[in-house]
This record gives structure tokens, C-alpha cells and sequence, in this order.
């Protein structure tokens, strides 16, 4: 009689073997799943992080490049990793002067279940760059000025005040420029007040202006000839033109835009304000000035300021046929000391205003 079991405990045998062989590849694909995904979380991590460094630092270039550094390394810190953790944070330039942050971050991962294949650490690094910037395109720049170190709308570091309110265009000049009512004439081609009216109902000029400073080569000027002159119809006039354009965004049916529908907090902690309605006509960007000299001929732009136009009063009586002058009057958002002003349209990005673009 010939025996049938042997072959049946080679089959059990073999059927052990293939499945301590299958569930060891399990338990080593497992196992490396599990690796692999903590290594992916933490690159993540180290991603977010360096995103989250880099949009907090921009937000003060850039005027602040030592606060800008300082700030990333907070938030890298904010985010759970040692100070070892970061090898570069650089203040850089794009298409302005330190306008840019750039966050590199690296450190070792270390394998759990790879360390039996001999994988004890590896790098695992991050890159960010966050660069200052705004949408392009203007239509919003008025012929207006706001003078530094005579304004309501900045500190004594020329610093913007946020929610201050301050006139651009005077009722009447001050005793140390008398004869200029803070009028601008853009282009300087002689428009007079007809091209100072079209001025404020378009927000555009032809020429590209720039702040002193600004290393764009399409940059056309930085002084601007001063409009003398009260331009009290006009002025009135243009602003009433301007006006017809709202309301835009009127959220409580009060027929107008107001400050709060057209500019809201802004977002993730890094600006104060986010422009919520570019399109609105109250949304303007207004030169801030130096004096060329007295009597005033000419001014340097240095800057520019984001405000809210409030509109126009009369200061005086029997305006404006009598002796009363129209005064504008402005609520500051913010201003930045770079950048053109064709860069500088629907949204503002720097200082407390976003966007902080991340560009790597």
C-alpha cells in the first residue's frame, strides 16, 4: 500500500513557509508605510512652517527687514522647531528693493522600522519665499498729497495711522506753502484743472510714477509738479462724478460703500487689513510728498498711502462761490515707502495690509 501523507505535510510546510515569507513582505511593507508617512507628515510640517515664517516675516519688509527675520523666527518657533532647525533667512530683493523673504528649514528624521535596513536619519528640508506685492493695474490715483511730516494720517516717523482721518487736498494752504492747496498736476502736460478732474473720476495718469528709490527701469518719475490753485469746482465737481460709480458693495443697504465693506480685518493674523472691494471709487492710493523747495514748484513722491475717500466739506462759508474752499478728506489704511504706482491697484500688500504672496 503506498503511502499518501507525506505529501500532504510537504504541502502544509510549504503553504507555512510562503505564508511567514508573504506576512514578513506585510509586515515590511507595513512597516515602511508607516515610515514613509511620518516622513511625509513631517515634511509637511517643515513645509507649512516655513510658508507660515516666511508670510509672517514680508509683512514688515520693506521698512523692517531685522523685525521681518525675527519675525519668521518666531513663528518657526510657534510651530514646534528648535531655532536649529532654520539654515537661511534672508531678506532678498525681486522687483524691489527687500521686498522678498525667503525661509529655508532642515532637520533629520529618523526612521523607526527603516533603522532595521540599516536607515538611521535623513534630512528633511523646506523652502518658502514670500514676496511683498499688489495687484496691477491703477485706477485709483488721485491728484492729491499727503505731506510728510504735516499729516494727520502719519506719525512722527511717517509711519501710517491706521484709521486716522486727515484732509489731502486743503481748504486752505499752510502759512509755509502758501499759494499750493495739496493739488498734484499728473502728466504735467499742461491739462489743467479739466485734466485735474479727470484725474480724480478715472484715478489714471499716463505717466508711471514710482516712489524715490524704486529700481523699476519702466519707472518714468518720482517728482511731480505741484497744481496751484484751490480748484474748488473742480474738485467737488470730479469727487461727485466719481461718486456715481457706487455703491458697489453695499452690504447694508445704505446706498454707499462704507469703510468696512470696502476694506475688512485682515486674514491668518499677518495684516490688519485686506481691500474686500477693489472695484469701489472710495478705494484710492494717494501720493505721499516731499517739498521741493517754497514756493512750491515741485514734489518728491515718497511713498504711497491706501485710503478710504470720505468725501469733501466746506471750510469757510458760501461754498463754492464765496469764501468758503472744499477740503477732502481721507481715512488712512496704510502706506508703503516702494513699489510703483501701476503696482499698487486693487490690493495693498505691504506692512498691514496683505497680500503676502508666497512665490516658492
Amino acid at each position: 500500500m503506498i503511502s499518501r501523507t507525506k505529501p500532504r505535510t510537504r504541502e502544509r510546510g510549504q503553504t507555512l513557509i510562503m505564508f511567514v515569507l508573504a506576512l514578513a513582505a506585510l509586515l515590511g511593507f507595513t512597516a515602511m508605510a508607516i515610515d514613509l508617512g511620518l516622513l511625509f507628515q513631517d515634511r509637511r510640517h517643515m513645509q507649512n512652517s516655513a510658508d507660515a515664517a516666511a508670510l509672517a516675516g514680508v509683512a514688515e519688509l520693506p521698512k523692517k527687514p531685522v523685525t521681518a527675520r525675527k519675525k519668521a523666527e518666531q513663528w518657526v518657533a510657534n510651530n514646534g522647531l528648535p531655532a536649529s532647525a532654520i539654515k537661511t533667512i534672508e531678506v532678498r530683493t525681486t522687483d524691489a528693493p527687500n521686498d522678498t523673504l525667503y525661509v529655508e528649514l532642515e532637520r533629520d528624521f529618523d526612521w523607526i522600522f527603516g533603522r532595521a535596513v540599516g536607515m538611521d536619519t535623513d534630512p528633511v528640508s523646506a523652502v518658502a519665499a514670500a514676496q511683498i506685492q499688489s495687484v496691477t493695474g491703477t485706477s485709483n490715483l488721485m491728484p492729491w498729497a499727503i505731506l510728510m511730516g504735516d499729516s494727520a494720517c502719519l506719525d512722527g516717523n511717517n509711519d501710517p495711522i491706521s484709521g486716522a482721518d486727515c484732509s489731502v487736498k486743503l481748504g486752505s494752504a499752510a502759512s509755509t506753502i502758501t499759494g499750493w492747496y495739496g493739488a498734484l498736476d499728473l502728466d504735467g502736460s499742461g491739462g489743467g484743472g479739466s485734466e485735474y478732474e479727470s484725474n480724480i473720476v478715472d484715478g489714471e495718469a499716463d505717466t508711471k510714477y514710482c516712489s524715490v528709490g524704486e529700481t523699476d527701469p519702466a519707472c518714468e518719475s518720482f517728482v511731480v509738479d505741484a497744481l496751484h490753485g484751490n480748484k474748488v469746482g473742480g474738485t467737488g465737481h470730479a469727487i461727485d462724478d466719481r461718486l456715481l460709480n457706487e455703491p458697489t458693495c453695499d452690504t447694508n443697504g445704505n446706498g454707499i460703500d462704507d469703510f468696512g465693506e470696502v476694506f475688512v480685518a485682515g486674514q491668518n493674523g499677518i495684516a490688519q487689513f485686506a481691500v474686500a472691494c477693489p472695484q469701489s471709487p472710495r478705494h484710492i492710493i494717494i501720493p505721499i510728498v516731499s517739498l521741493n523747495g517754497v514756493p512750491v514748484q515741485t514734489v518728491t513722491i515718497e511713498g504711497w498711502a491706501l485710503a478710504y475717500l470720505d468725501g469733501y466739506s466746506c471750510v469757510g462759508t458760501n461754498c463754492p462761490t464765496g469764501k468758503g474752499h472744499w477740503e477732502v478728506q481721507v481715512t488712512m489704511v496704510d502706506a508703503i515707502y516702494s513699489e510703483s504706482a501701476d503696482l499698487i491697484g486693487a490690493f495693498n500688500p505691504l506692512s498691514r495690509v496683505s497680500v503676502c504672496r508666497l512665490i516658492q
